[in-house]
């Protein structure tokens, strides 16, 4: 049966739990802001190589499917 001593340990343990997870995140974002800052060409390399590709899709008016404009498709039949 459960008794009051063992409800109040288990809400300790789940408290501790929880707050040694915040200090962890807590540790990581830390540290991820400390980095050192980038300047002059590795920043414009780093940017220009983070920036997402984007393509124009095209219907096929056989299938309906949509492909990337100037892919070569087949229609499956």
């Amino acid at each position: 049966m459960l008794s009051f001593s063992k409800i109040l340990f288990t809400a300790l343990v789940i408290v501790v739990v929880w707050q040694g997870f915040k200090l962890f995140n807590r540790g990581k974002q830390v540290s991820g802001n400390e980095q050192p800052k980038q300047t002059g060409p590795q920043k414009k390399k780093k940017s220009q190589s983070a920036q997402s590709v984007t393509h124009e899709l095209v219907k096929c008016p056989a299938c309906g499917v949509y492909h990337a404009e100037g892919d070569a498709h087949r229609c499956a039949e």
